[in-house]
């Protein structure tokens, strides 16, 4: 963000950065050169506030708002990025919001829909059926009888976090430019990451997409169902959906009451979210229990497809790898697997990961598969890339995120079950399918495609090479990291040798001077005498300074 388009924010700006300051962050205000925005302002030196410095960041996340609440959010489901006792703190931010007037509802369909509420539905609810910071859910009834969900975005949501986004950019480049830490994580990328996160999460048209993709994916499937979307009542900022009457998993109370196989709705729920990894590469990123209901069948119901994580054939077998890598106990695998998933840093210790691999992979050793927690393993490789600086792309993040929570819901609901064990199938089944024709077939085909492209491009990258070489511009540059340490030296090394010669010359020709004449006086001066004196000193000397240097 330019100086002036900072200052075109400056009232939300001073706030941020008061409310970061305020909670013991002035420090970090100071450094990064934003000091105008505390002028007139004494705060408490950090060393005397007595909260840690994560519960103090989440403090001021909390009062900062919704922008920075969903920041928040998505960092504590990052491991990978930030200390533990750090996730562990953020992941207390709660995004409760009191929900918006019906009124402002009313404003915001008609002017989405172009109709009045009473044209376009025969009955709306003024009661939300949820609230969030985004939006809200009212349950209606088209003219035509059928019952719906509408999903209305909070009037004014979008330009705030828009503004918000704007200043994290500029935090963010100050950051990077003010302190190592910040550069060394590339702290602006990150908000890009996150910045898409949001973006596409206010974009209701974007989770109207998905919600198709999920119900052709999951067409005939008994175990699990998706609402149908009403795109002639659907905009970017309103999202109409077909409603369920169901109950969500977040009230075990009716569940048991409804008599529910518990077992089987997480099993159920498990195996419908590895499908989505494994088969169809598309899959829910926060299937967390207030996004999911069941039917009295025990059927289940996904809901709020704001956030999805898209899977490719590559990423999908090195996760499918390091699975099966995980179930046999091999650490060279999971080594391998784990570096082949990210981007590791060229100096990376491979000594000491594999160590820690190793470590972390003890305590299974003797451990029977069922009670090895497929989520816990997860986070680990998580902390492990956050110690060894290895960026992981953001899809495995978002699968690892899946697991976790997958993990949480089995621990609470159906602690017997073993996400390792449901996910074993799955994966020795994406095995299998790479030895299959038509998987060798299309990798073939790939492969000889890429192959022919680069034969392709070596003619062309060789005449390009010689006529650099013809019109002499071709240069070859050859660097030597320690240059100026070995040169220093050399020149130490030049003059001990000049001073060596003088000296030797010196002592030489006071040598020759004796043996010429009988008395060596000018003017009763005993100048021969005197010279070896003062060549003896400096031998002496010098003899000192190669001792004191230790290279000898």
């Amino acid at each position: 963000m330019k100086l002036q388009r900072r200052y075109k924010h400056f009232h939300r700006y001073r706030d941020v950065v008061q409310t970061l300051a305020k909670h013991g962050f002035d420090f970090l205000i100071k450094q990064i050169g934003l000091t105008e925005f505390l002028r007139g302002r004494k705060y408490t030196p950090e060393e005397e506030l007595e909260d840690s410095t994560a519960k103090r960041l989440r403090l001021a996340i909390e009062e900062l708002g919704t922008t920075f609440i969903k920041v928040g959010q998505l960092l504590s489901t990052r491991p990978d990025l930030i200390p533990k006792e750090w996730t562990i703190e953020l992941s207390k931010l709660q995004d409760e919001v009191p929900p918006f007037s019906f009124m402002e509802v009313r404003e915001q369909v008609e002017t989405e829909l172009g109709h009045t509420l009473e044209d376009l539905f025969s009955s709306i609810e003024a009661e939300p059926l949820a609230s969030a910071s985004i939006g809200q859910v009212h349950r209606a009834t088209l003219h035509g009888g059928e019952k719906v969900a509408i999903k209305v975005q909070r009037p004014d949501i979008e330009e705030t976090i828009k503004t918000d986004l704007e200043i994290l950019h500029d935090l963010a480049r100050l950051l990077e430019k003010h302190t190592d830490w910040a550069s060394m994580y590339n702290l602006r990328d990150l908000v890009i990451e996150f910045e898409d996160i949001l973006t596409n999460e206010l974009n209701y048209l974007n989770e109207g997409q998905n919600m198709d993709i999920f119900r052709k994916n999951f067409k005939g499937d008994k175990r699990t169902f998706v609402p149908e979307v009403y795109w002639d009542y659907t905009t970017k900022r309103v999202l109409t959906m077909e409603y369920v009457k169901a109950v969500k998993l977040t009230d075990s109370e009716k569940l048991y009451k409804m008599n529910v196989d518990m077992e089987k709705v997480v099993t159920s729920l498990c195996e419908v979210v590895f499908k989505q990894i494994f088969m169809d590469g598309v899959f829910h990123g926060d299937p967390h229990p207030g996004n999911v209901m069941v039917f009295p069948d025990s059927r289940i119901v996904l809901l709020d497809f704001g956030i999805v994580g898209v899977i490719d054939e590559e990423l999908k077998e090195k996760f499918g790898d390091l699975l099966i890598a995980q179930v046999s106990r091999n650490n060279e695998a999971i080594l391998r697997n784990f570096l082949s998933l990210g981007l590791a840093p060229p100096d990376i210790n491979r000594r000491e990961l594999r160590q820690d691999i190793e470590r972390m992979q003890h305590k299974y050793y003797d451990m029977p598969l069922s009670k090895i927690k497929l989520g816990e393993v997860m986070k680990e490789f998580l902390e492990v890339a956050f110690d060894y600086n290895i960026k992981l792309p953001t899809e495995f993040t978002l699968l690892a995120k899946a697991m976790i929570i997958l993990e949480g819901i089995i621990s609470r609901l159906a602690p017997q079950l073993s996400l390792m064990e449901i996910a074993e199938p799955f994966g020795k089944d994406l095995t299998k399918r790479r030895f299959t024709y038509d998987h060798i077939k299309k990798t073939l085909s790939k492969n000889i495609q890429e192959y022919g492209e680069i034969l392709g491009n070596i003619p062309r990258q060789l005449t390009d090479l010689f006529n650099i070489l013809e019109k002499g511009q071709f240069k070859v540059t050859l660097e030597h990291k320690d240059i100026r340490e070995f040169l220093s030296e050399l020149n130490h090394m030049i003059n001990r040798l000049a001073f060596s010669l003088v000296l030797a010359s010196l002592i030489v020709g006071l040598s020759l001077i004796v043996q010429g004449i009988e008395h060596s006086i000018l003017w009763r001066i005993p100048l021969a005498e005197i010279g070896f004196i003062v060549a003896g000193a400096m031998g002496f000397w010098l003899l000192i300074s190669i001792i004191r240097s230790g290279r000898f």
